[in-house]
């Protein structure tokens, strides 16, 4: 299993705004691709890291499950309107994509 987090920075005062954003994403496009509620998150920062810090965070299979999902956005007429929208509530630069796999603990 993979977690992969598009990491951004909201700029001053705009969190609740680009929160939201992410969230009709997430039912306009995720869905789409194939990426389940359950296995989507989203998270700002609170304590140590900078308020306007948002993490999307998505739960996937393989490498090929995220980069098909990533080719799949493209054909999804709305991806490009949210990244429209989105773009001037953020700081430039600040956006990031983190793939990390997970590992279970042993008990």
């Amino acid at each position: 299993m993979l977690i992969a987090r598009w990491q951004i920075r909201a700029k001053f005062g705009k969190i609740d705004t680009v929160v939201a954003l992410l969230r009709k994403w997430e039912v306009d496009v995720g869905q789409r691709i194939g990426w389940r509620p359950g296995s989507v998150r989203i998270a700002h920062g609170l304590v140590g890291v900078g308020a306007g810090e948002v993490e999307f965070e998505v739960r996937v299979d393989s490498l090929n499950d995220l980069e098909s999902a990533w080719s799949d956005m493209k054909s999804v007429p709305y991806h490009a309107q949210y990244m429209q929208e989105l773009e001037p509530l953020l700081d430039g630069g600040s956006a990031a994509w983190v793939v990390l796999q997970e590992t279970a603990l042993e008990t």
